[in-house]
């Protein structure tokens, strides 16, 4: 049996200790970590923790004036 309660704190700790991965780690993260037998009925559950990862993200800015965000880093390399 699935536990989503587990999942989130797996989530949670792999975003802590992944701070400079992608939306699409985030995603295969929870792919792999839900199985393909739930995807279908917990779909929300990945929808919930892609836009909570976006979140953190985005606010990892704000809180950490040393965060830069990979927008910012692509940019920097082509002007480089």
């Amino acid at each position: 049996m699935f536990d989503k309660n587990h999942f989130k704190e797996a989530f949670r700790s792999w975003v802590q200790h992944n701070p400079m991965a992608s939306e699409t780690d985030a995603l295969s993260f929870c792919r792999e970590n839900i199985p393909a037998s739930c995807i279908v009925s917990h779909y929300w559950l990945i929808e919930q923790s892609i836009q909570w990862f976006k979140w953190v993200h985005q606010t990892r800015g704000i809180d950490d004036p040393f965060f830069e965000p990979e927008v910012a880093q692509e940019a920097r390399k082509h002007i480089c």
